[in-house]
Order: C-alpha cells, then structure tokens, then sequence
C-alpha cells in the first residue's frame, strides 16, 4: 500500500504508516492532500498528553512537554499564525488542538515535524507529526505514526538535533512495477467544445507542470476558473516512478519510443498504455516540462502540413495559433525529422558503411508526436530551467491562455506573444561520457560559424557548421545521448512576409 513502510533509527526499525494518499515532492504538498512531503525535516521537541503517559522516571534525551488546554496548532491557510503552535485561553473551537481526546490514543505523544515551519507559505501543508497509529495502520492525513507501543520506545531514542528523513523506498520498488495509480482531474462542461489533456512530469525531475496543474485544479475546483465549454483533463504526474525518485527516468524515458506496449517490460510501459489511449481521447494536448541547462521557455511545435514518410499531419495552422498564444515568445520546431537524421546518420561508419542502429527511428516519438499520429495535435511547453522559480508561473499561465484559446473558459483570446522561431536542423551525440561542452552554453545562445561548441574526450573540435543557436546542451552527456542540438533562425512564424 502507498501509505505502508518502515521507520529507523540506526539499526532499530518499525513499521510505520505516511499520508493516506503516499508520499509526494514536498514542492507539490498542498493543505489537506492527505500526502506526507518527501525531505529531510527537523524534529525540535515534542507534547504529551499528562493524563495518560508520563515520561519514564530515568527521564529522556529529547524534550517533551505537557500538553495544556490553551495549546493550539493553527490549520486555518488564512491565518497570521498558520502551522504554528500558539497558546490561547480557553483554546480555539475551529482548530487543531495539541490535546485532542479521542477513542483512540493517537495523540497522547505528539512531535511536530518541521516543514513549513521556518517560512511559512499559505496552503502548503500543516500540522504534521509523529504520532500514534490507528490499530488497523491505516493511512494518516500526511503525519508519520507508529504503533503506540514503538512510539513510546521511538521517544526514548530520540535526542535533540535529530531530523527525519522522509523518502521512497528503493528497496521496495525495485521489485514493485508500478508504484501507483495514475492521478487524474477532469472537468467536463455540459456544453460541447474541444477536449485538452494536459500533462506534467512526463520527467520525473520537472516540477513544474505538477505545481501548475494541482494550482489551476484548485481554481477550477473553487470556481475561479470555470468550464463553460468540452472537456479538459489534468494529469499532474505522469511518471510517478520517476517522480518519487526526483529522476528523469522511473525504468526507461517515457518520452522517446512512445506507443502503446503488447508486452509490457518497464513501469514505462504500463503508463504509456493509459496515456495512449487517454491521448487519442483529446483533440489537443499541453504538455509541461523544464530542462536542465539555463535558458528562456520556450514551446516545441510539430511540422508543417505534409503527407511525408516521418510525421504526416494536417493541422499545423491549429497547433501554430495554439502554440502562438502560450506565453513564451520563442517557437522550435523540426524535432522528430532532425532526430531521425542523427540516427541515420550516427550509423555511418568511417567507411561510408551504415552500421546496425542503437536505437530504432521512432526513439524520437514522445508525446505530442503521438498525439499528432492520432489525429489531434499538441505542443511541447519547456518552461524553464528545472530550478527556476518562475517555471511553474509559466506552466499555470500557459494552462489558463490554452482554456482561453480553445474557449473552453470564458475569457479574452489571449494575444500573441511569439516573436521568433528557431528550427532544429542537427544533434550531435556524445561518443564518451567525457565528451564536453566548450563553455557553459545556455539553452538558445546564439553560436557564429565555425565556433567552438564541444570537445571530443580525444580533444576533437565540434564546431558549429553555420551561424545558429545551441539548443539543450547537456554538461553531463551519457555515451551514446544527445550532447547539444543545433538550430538555425526559421521564418515559418513570422507575422508578415517583411519579417521573413
């Protein structure tokens, strides 16, 4: 079960039980979710319940106190002293009392756990502890609890300066295919109108769209935002494997080879059978990523109208007034036609011979070249680097001009904001793990002909073959992956033929 596993503290280890609903980034943990946040958290001291448990008479290390009537942890978002304990007479009929009386003594031995504590944010969760667990150890609200019996032995091992690390089991994983069920939010207007998906953490390390989505699902769950018209749907973490990891990958890369799976090997698999389908459910998709390097957002659009062997398709002029409106002022396209090309031309041997591929033509296809192979189409949302703050304000706006633009909500058509286009024409793949770049490039920094951009672990110049743009270059290539791409400036989005 997603709220079933162990506590520790060196060699002394208990069952325990977490958030009813497992565990999640604490980035993404939101008030009354009922996950318990992922991290490293301090534990300062603790309350008990003087009528039913008195510390032993040998004393303890970690300090604890009596509780007391006028004790009171504030739960309420709104308020100055949310997820702080304050002392107030008589107590505060509308909050969390440090005392609660109840059937069962869960709280007779509490000890706040510290997250969100030090700067307190609005929403964010509150009042977790350590406490005691129902009989039946079922799930919690997103507190940790232990048997009542190992939480008074847990209490007598603990000393002051200690924290708590909270995290997914590898161990348990590893022989588990899929962690959990796949999270998904839709709203459907009785009106019709045109069907999103939209879909975060198809990466298990960009957070962004998870923090966007579970925003704007609030917003459309309060009515700030209302569907008016057709169907969208919301799937906050795709890869859930990866995402409990804070990895880019669960067993494989969802994003490449996409399709529906016969025989299923990797949690990859099983995914991509429900998103495949759910795809070909939907007229349009948004998916939301980040990347790793430093650099602007950016939206990855699909080819022009074409009957061609690589991705045929017929609703480009849609894709681009869709993709024009998101927010980002920079539009790349030639994804799928360049990744194809680098293959081919990766298994070129020195002789002119083609060796056998390492990986088949359709490692380029992810998401919304599936959606495109289904009839709909979509586009790419690269909102930032993975560590910017601003990232997922990009994601929700982009979410909310999509509702507008497709008129699924009730608002002005959001103006354009596109201003230039770079298409991919080249990757360049690292032969050796000790392939490097020759500066720090950052995601869309313009490159002269002929300058330097990486160096082969035999010291080889790559060079850029024209005046360009250095797209997604990876500080840490693997063997065999791609080391940079490498764009030049496209006229397909420009506004008028003087602009081309």
């Amino acid at each position: 079960m997603l709220h079933h596993g162990t506590l520790s503290i060196g060699e002394w280890t208990v069952p325990c039980v977490v958030g009813r609903s497992g565990l999640i980034a604490a980035s993404m943990k939101r008030e009354g979710d009922g996950h318990t946040p992922v991290g490293v958290f301090p534990l300062r001291y603790g309350f008990f319940n003087p009528s039913r448990w008195s510390p032993p008479s040998s004393g303890l290390s970690f300090p604890l106190v009596p509780m007391t009537d006028e004790m009171v942890w504030e739960e309420d978002a709104e308020s100055p002293t949310y997820n702080r304990l304050t002392i107030t007479p008589g107590g505060a009929p509308d909050a969390e009392r440090i005392n609660r009386v109840r059937s069962e003594p869960l709280f007779d031995i509490v000890v706040p756990i510290g997250y969100n504590d030090a700067n307190v944010e609005p929403y964010r969760g509150s009042a977790l502890f350590v406490h005691a667990a129902r009989a039946d150890m079922a799930g919690t609200a997103g507190c940790v609890a232990v048997r009542e019996s190992d939480l008074r032995l847990l209490v007598s091992r603990l000393v002051p300066g200690m924290v708590i690390d909270i995290d997914f089991d590898e161990a348990i994983d590893k022989h588990r295919s899929q962690p959990g069920p796949i999270e998904i939010h839709q709203f459907r207007s009785l009106r019709p109108g045109p069907r999103l998906l939209v879909l975060g953490a198809v990466h298990g390390n960009e957070t962004c769209g998870p923090q966007a989505i579970r925003d704007i699902v609030s917003e459309c769950t309060r009515r700030k935002l209302k569907i008016e018209r057709g169907v969208v749907t919301f799937v906050p973490v795709v890869n859930l494997k990866a995402f409990l990891k804070g990895e880019r990958e669960g067993d494989r890369n969802f994003n490449r080879d996409l399709r529906e799976v016969s025989v299923p090997k990797h949690y990859e698999d099983y995914v991509a059978n429900q998103i495949c389908a759910m795809m070909r459910e939907h007229d349009v998709l948004l998916d939301l990523h980040s990347f790793r390097s430093q650099g602007s957002p950016f939206v990855f659009v699909g080819p022009r109208d074409n009957d061609g062997p690589i991705e045929p398709f017929a609703h480009a002029g849609e894709e681009e007034a869709f993709a024009s409106v998101l927010g980002p002022d920079l539009i790349l396209h030639g994804w799928l036609s360049t990744n194809v090309n680098g293959l081919v031309a990766k298994s070129v041997n020195s002789d002119g011979n083609h060796a056998e591929l390492t990986l088949p033509l359709s490692s380029g296809v992810g998401t919304t070249e599936y959606m495109r192979f289904a009839g709909g189409y979509g586009v790419t949302l690269e909102c930032g680097s993975h560590l910017d703050s601003q990232a997922p304000i990009v994601a929700a706006n982009a979410i909310r001009r999509s509702l507008a633009v497709l008129r699924l909500i009730d608002a002005p058509v959001p103006e354009r904001t596109v201003k230039r286009a770079i298409e991919l024409v080249d990757v360049i793949f690292a032969k050796d793990s000790t392939d490097r770049l020759a500066k720090a490039w950052k995601n869309g920094d313009p490159v002269s002909a002929g300058e330097i951009v990486a160096y082969r672990a035999s010291g080889e110049e790559i060079r850029a073959p024209g005046a360009g743009y250095i797209i997604f270059p990876d500080s840490a290539p693997e063997a065999g992956k791609e080391l940079f791409y490498f764009g030049k400036a496209s006229g397909r989005f420009c506004q008028s033929p003087d602009e081309q």
